[in-house]
């Protein structure tokens, strides 16, 4: 006798069947757009996957079922202020900036600016209705609606406000353009998917900068956030991303990124807020000559769970990749590390370096590491490691007969242990902002 198994998150799936409901009689006749008929197509495609949970061997530290619990409703704009956009700006920065206000672009707070020219930046819908690059959109918007991952086909259901960016060949765009996201509390939990495509030509130069905010509250919401970014021949692409959500929220943040030849794509990643957050970064390298660096910092303290999974795939000859993690690991806090890098067998003179430190600083507090390294190819420079410690005593001792009291002189080791990761940010007053915050999680 044949039985079926019984989805566990039906009822979640059945709320959010009834939540995009709601959203289609908003629509004022967009039902016959492009996007919306992707749309129906992911919340019906969402029906039949399953939400990750422990037995896939990629989430069994992190549960999915208390980032689904709540009963998420559409997010409403907040009462933002220019003095609430101006608090998160960076100081002797000048920015390319978009306001996105609980998950929906807020024009009257956005400062885009002059942009160099070709350069494009507006939303995914716009971009469709253009049709310059209408193929490519769609394969990346038919990718998240038909596919086998069930937040990107959730994301895709309730896609509104996406960011499409372009930047043209032989393009330096000396501004950075800085995605900020600001999440106030509602008087319910909400849910919002932010979407991001961005397409940089050959020899083109560009900076993103990604943060997402909530000092003041802790709100319940979840943010599930899908970004595809496809660099062309000799591009070069950094990409900040600095997570400082509340810490009653939940984030799934997807970054897939496609490397022509001899393109450099670099990232910066600070995780410091959120009850659960889960980042999935992966690049896939299509051509040789290629360089990829990953640099992230994480800190997790009371019952944080943060979750940090990436992905390079060395399929060409002749390519480098850097990867340093960071964490320090406090309270009942959980941290997770998943770094996996495959050398294929055609990858003869591949670099790959991967590491991933933390400190431990409670009995209570767990850190599940797991570097994977898989060579198949024989002339190689590879090697990974990673390593799970606690501050020593020794030299907290030396700088208390300094005159630094305890907290004084753990905040300043923990700081030290950092700051290897932290002095790869180019940009001066980024890498400021984020010593800054990084300062004010260990004082909290």
């Amino acid at each position: 006798m044949n039985t079926v198994a019984q989805d566990r998150f039906a009822t979640t799936k059945a709320h959010f069947k009834q939540l995009f409901e709601q959203f289609e009689q908003g629509l004022n006749g967009q039902k016959a757009h492009p996007i919306h008929k992707l749309r129906r197509t992911a919340i019906q495609r969402l029906e039949d996957l399953q939400f990750p949970g422990r037995k896939n061997e990629d989430w069994k530290y992190t549960p999915v079922t208390r980032v689904l619990q709540p009963a998420y409703k559409s997010a409403a704009l907040a009462n933002l202020t220019s003095a609430d956009v101006e608090a998160h700006l960076f100081e002797g920065l000048d920015v390319h900036l978009l306001v996105f206000n609980n998950g929906k672009l807020d024009q009257t707070l956005s400062n885009i600016g002059e942009l160099p020219e070709g350069v494009e930046i507006s939303t995914i819908a716009t971009a469709l209705d253009k049709g310059t690059h209408k193929e490519k959109i769609e394969g990346v918007l038919k990718g998240w609606a038909e596919g086998k991952d069930a937040f990107a086909a959730l994301n895709m259901s309730f896609a509104d406000n996406g960011l499409f960016i372009y930047v043209p060949a032989n393009v330096q765009v000396e501004k950075p353009i800085y995605l900020l996201h600001l999440n106030l509390t509602a008087s319910s939990p909400f849910l919002n998917n932010p979407q991001r495509i961005i397409l940089a030509e050959r020899s083109s130069n560009c900076t993103i900068i990604e943060r997402y905010s909530n000092e003041n509250s802790n709100g319940t919401y979840f943010t599930n956030a899908m970004t595809h970014i496809d660099l062309g021949a000799n591009a070069f692409f950094t990409h900040y991303k600095l997570q400082q959500e509340s810490l009653e929220s939940f984030q799934v943040n997807q970054v897939d990124v496609l490397q022509e030849r001899d393109s450099t794509y670099t990232s910066h990643a600070i995780d410091l807020g959120g009850r659960l957050v889960r980042n999935n970064l992966r690049t896939h390298l299509k051509n040789s000559g290629t360089l990829t660096n990953f640099y992230g910092v994480y800190l997790a303290k009371g019952e944080q769970h943060l979750d940090n999974q990436t992905f390079i795939d060395h399929a060409f000859p002749h390519c480098n990749s850097n990867e340093l993690y960071k964490g320090v690991i406090d309270d009942k806090a959980r941290g997770v590390f998943n770094g996996k890098v495959i050398v294929r067998q055609d990858a003869q003179k591949t670099n790959a370096f991967q590491q991933n430190s933390n400190l431990v600083l409670s009995d209570k507090a767990v850190m599940d590491t797991k570097p994977q390294l898989e060579i198949f190819a024989d002339d190689v420079k590879c090697s990974h490691g990673a390593t799970i410690g606690q501050l020593d005593e020794e030299s907290i001792f030396y700088l208390r007969s300094r005159g630094l009291n305890k907290e004084a002189a753990r905040s300043l080791l923990q700081q030290a242990f950092l700051k290897e990761v932290i002095e790869n940010m180019d940009i001066e007053p980024i890498r400021e902002v984020v010593e800054s915050m990084i300062t004010k999680k260990f004082e909290s």
